[in-house]
C-alpha cells in the first residue's frame, strides 16, 4: 500500500495527546474517506488509564488504534484486522502519528490472540453476519482481564440492540454509557471467568462441474459460503486452459475457483486474497481436495505477485460490500 487515495485530519478534543491527528486511507477499507460515527463515539466515550492495554477490533485504517495509543501512552495497543490492506494502512497511520506503543496485527479469528487486555473496543459493521459478530464477542470476553471492559458501538439499524442483548446475557455488567444521535455505546465489564457460548458459523457443501464433485468448507461472512456462486460456475465452465498455463486466482476467497481449475485443467495456479479468514479456508480446501503443493498468499490485491507474469488471471470478486 504505497499510494493511499485519501488524506484526513482531526482535531483532538482532549488535553491528552496530540492536537491534530493525520490519517490516510484507500478504497476497499470501510468508511474510507471520512470518520466513522461509531468510532468517533467510542473515541469520545472510552477513557483509558495511562497504562492500560487495549485491543481495537477490526481496526479499519487505524483511527481508533491511533487515538487509544495517545490516550494510554504507557499501555500496549493492538489494532487487529482480517484485511491485509487495512492492516497495512493502519501501520502507515500509526507511524504518521508517532504511535510507538501500538501495533497492527492480521488475524483470521480472534481466538488466535493470546494476550489479555484491560479494554476492548469494537464498532461492528452493519453488513456483518450477526452470528459472526456474536462469536467474535464471545472470543473477546475471553481476552478481557479481570474487571476488563468491552466497549461496543453502533446504531439500531446496524444491529447494536442484538449485541447489547447478548452481552446482557453474559456473567458481568452491561450498561449503555453514551447515546449521541443514532449512535449508542455499551460497556460490558467482566466480573468473573466463564465459558462463553459459541455459534456455528462454519459451512460445508459439495459442488459439481463437468462431472467433478468436490468438497468445500467455508464460514459465514465470506462470499457465497453455502454453495458454488453461479458467477464462479460460469467462469470455471467457460475457461480455456491447459496444464502449461500459469494462472493467478485473484481474490480467491475460500478457493473454490482455484480448486476446480486445478481439478479440471491441471494448470499451474497461484492464489491471493486480502482476507486472512478467506485464505485460511482456501488452504483447508486445497488440502481437502488433494492439492498439496501450492502458492497461496494473504496479501492486498497483487502485492504478493508484483514481479510475476501469468498466462491468465481469473477472478470473481465480491463487487458489493455487504449485500
Amino acid at each position: 500500500m504505497k499510494n493511499p487515495s485519501y488524506a484526513m485530519k482531526l482535531k483532538s478534543k482532549t488535553d491528552r495527546g496530540k492536537e491534530i491527528y493525520k490519517f490516510v486511507s484507500a478504497d476497499g477499507v470501510s468508511v474510507k474517506n471520512s470518520f466513522s460515527d461509531a468510532e468517533l463515539a467510542l473515541a469520545d466515550t472510552v477513557e483509558p488509564e495511562l497504562d492500560e492495554d487495549i485491543l481495537v477490533v477490526q481496526s479499519g485504517y487505524g483511527f481508533l488504534p491511533v487515538i487509544m495509543a495517545d490516550q494510554a501512552p504507557e499501555g500496549e495497543i493492538l489494532g487487529a484486522e482480517t484485511s491485509d490492506r487495512a492492516c497495512q494502512i493502519t501501520q502507515l497511520n500509526l507511524a504518521e502519528n508517532d504511535s510507538d506503543n501500538a501495533t497492527a496485527n492480521k488475524v483470521a479469528f480472534y481466538s488466535e490472540l493470546e494476550q489479555s487486555f484491560d479494554k476492548v473496543v469494537y464498532a461492528p459493521e452493519g453488513y456483518e453476519s450477526v452470528k459472526v459478530v456474536k462469536n467474535r464477542i464471545s472470543y473477546l470476553t475471553e481476552l478481557l482481564k479481570d474487571e476488563g471492559q468491552l466497549f461496543i458501538a453502533g446504531k439500531k439499524t446496524d444491529g447494536i440492540n442484538r449485541y447489547k442483548k447478548y452481552l446482557s446475557s453474559l456473567p458481568g455488567e452491561n450498561q449503555k454509557v453514551t447515546q449521541g444521535g443514532k449512535q449508542r455505546v455499551y460497556r460490558y465489564t467482566k466480573t468473573e471467568s466463564f465459558e462463553p457460548e459459541y455459534f456455528e458459523i462454519e459451512t460445508e457443501f459439495t459442488a459439481e462441474i463437468k462431472g467433478r464433485e468436490l468438497e468445500f468448507t467455508a464460514c459465514e461472512g465470506l462470499f457465497s459460503p453455502n454453495d458454488l456462486d453461479e458467477g464462479s460456475r460460469l467462469l470455471i465452465e467457460k475457461l480455456e486452459l491447459s496444464e502449461d498455463d500459469k494462472v493467478l486466482d485473484l481474490a480467491c476467497g475460500y478457493g473454490i475457483i482455484r480448486v476446480f481449475v486445478k481439478a479440471l485443467y491441471g494448470s499451474e495456479i497461484y492464489s491471493t486474497d486480502d482476507s486472512k479468514t478467506a485464505t485460511y479456508y482456501a488452504e483447508k480446501n486445497l488440502r481437502t481436495n488433494g492439492v498439496q503443493d501450492f502458492v497461496l498468499k494473504n496479501r492486498d490485491c497483487l502485492d504478493g505477485f508484483k514481479d510475476q507474469k501469468f498466462d491468465a488471471i481469473v477472478s470473481n470478486p465480491p463487487t458489493h460490500q455487504g449485500e
